[in-house]
């Protein structure tokens, strides 16, 4: 048996350091998307942002973006 990897999914990290994503969305990956550059490309069309919190960038779905 083989495996192959399926894709990844990147979640919201939510509008703040202590705060979860109230939605707990996830970016829909589109059917060709393999690895999380692309999948964060299908994000970006979907009004999903990538930001810097403190050291570390955080995905932001288009409802934490607004906070």
């Amino acid at each position: 048996m083989t495996a192959h990897a399926l894709g990844v999914e990147v979640a919201c990290d939510g509008p703040g350091e202590s705060r979860d994503c109230p939605e707990s969305a996830a970016i829909h990956a589109r059917f060709g998307s393999l690895t999380a550059a692309q999948v964060r490309e299908d994000g970006r069309t979907d009004g999903w942002t990538r930001r810097r919190r403190g050291r570390r960038l955080v995905d932001l779905c288009p409802a934490c973006s607004s906070h």
